[in-house]
C-alpha cells in the first residue's frame, strides 16, 4: 500500500508527515480551501483510478491537493512545482548569498598558511608536482587543508601566469 500511495502522490512516507505538519501551520481559511481542493481532487482521481479504495482517493487527493496549495513551493520550502516567480525568488537568493560569500574573501590566516610552506610549494612544483598532489602532500605532512584551485590562485599571484 505503501508504495501504491508513493506512486499516486509523489511522495515518500516522510515527505508525506512533512506536508501534514506544514498544513497544520497554515492559516484555517487556507486549509479548508485545501479540503476543498482536495475534495476536487479525489473526484479527478476516481475517474483515473477507478479500482482505487474510497479512502486511500480521499487521501492521495489531499496530498496532491496541499503540494498544489503551496507545500512544493517557497513557503513549503521544495521545488517541485514552483513557478517562475518562486524560481526568481530563489536565483536572488543564492546570488546574495554568493554576494556576502564573495565579499568575505579567503580567511588571510589559511593564505598566511601556505606562504609560510611556499619555499615546499615551489620546490615541489619545480620537480613537476601538479597541485593536486601538493594538496595532498599539505594535508598530510603540514595538516594545512586547501584546496588545488586555491593553491594555483595564489602560485599564479606569487610565480606570476608562467
Amino acid at each position: 500500500m505503501t508504495e501504491q500511495l508513493n506512486l499516486i502522490t509523489g511522495l515518500t512516507e516522510h515527505e508525506r508527515k512533512k506536508l501534514f505538519s506544514w498544513v497544520a501551520s497554515l492559516p484555517e481559511e487556507n486549509i479548508i480551501e485545501i479540503f476543498q481542493e482536495g475534495v476536487k481532487k479525489s473526484f479527478q482521481l476516481k475517474e483515473e483510478r477507478p479500482g482505487l479504495h474510497g479512502r486511500i482517493n480521499k487521501y492521495c487527493a489531499f496530498v496532491m491537493a496541499a503540494r498544489k496549495g503551496g507545500w512544493d513551493t517557497v513557503k513549503g520550502k521544495g521545488y517541485r512545482v514552483a513557478d517562475q516567480e518562486q524560481y526568481d525568488d530563489f536565483s536572488h537568493l543564492r546570488k546574495a548569498s554568493a554576494a556576502i560569500l564573495i565579499s568575505r574573501g579567503r580567511k588571510p590566516l589559511l593564505r598566511q598558511k601556505i606562504l609560510a610552506y611556499w619555499g615546499e610549494v615551489k620546490e615541489l612544483q619545480g620537480d613537476g608536482m601538479g597541485f593536486r598532489p601538493i594538496t595532498d602532500y599539505l594535508n598530510r605532512k603540514r595538516k594545512l587543508k586547501v584546496s588545488a584551485t586555491y593553491l594555483s590562485k595564489i602560485w599564479k599571484e606569487m610565480e606570476g601566469n608562467g
